[in-house]
């Protein structure tokens, strides 16, 4: 994986493709990405997603695009919304290594 919550969060409200393994597609939109929080070293934060009424409830991992962004993510339904679903990723990354001074 190598987006970052900087990447997440620069494509917030826009629109998502997500690809099934299956090759099957959906329009899905990207709602909202948590404020980040580092301990001990790692990063963690969630990416929040809505889908149209074709997406499966199944959990499983989709093929990404949105902004600059094109990776594999797992995704987890976490309830129905008006015409469709509420889905979300959580990630956890080594923090970035502060540049040492010369």
């Amino acid at each position: 994986m190598s987006a970052t919550h900087a990447d997440w969060a620069a494509a917030a409200g826009g629109p998502v493709r997500a690809t099934a393994p299956d090759g099957a597609g959906f329009d899905l939109r990207l709602v909202e990405v948590s404020p980040a929080r580092e301990t001990d070293g790692w990063v963690a934060y969630t990416v929040r997603f809505e889908s149209g009424p074709d997406l499966p409830p199944e959990q499983q991992t989709y093929e990404i695009v949105v902004g600059a962004v094109a990776e594999p993510v797992f995704l987890v339904p976490t309830g129905r919304i008006a015409d469709g679903l509420a889905l979300e990723a959580v990630f956890a990354q080594a923090a970035p290594r502060a540049q040492e001074e010369s």
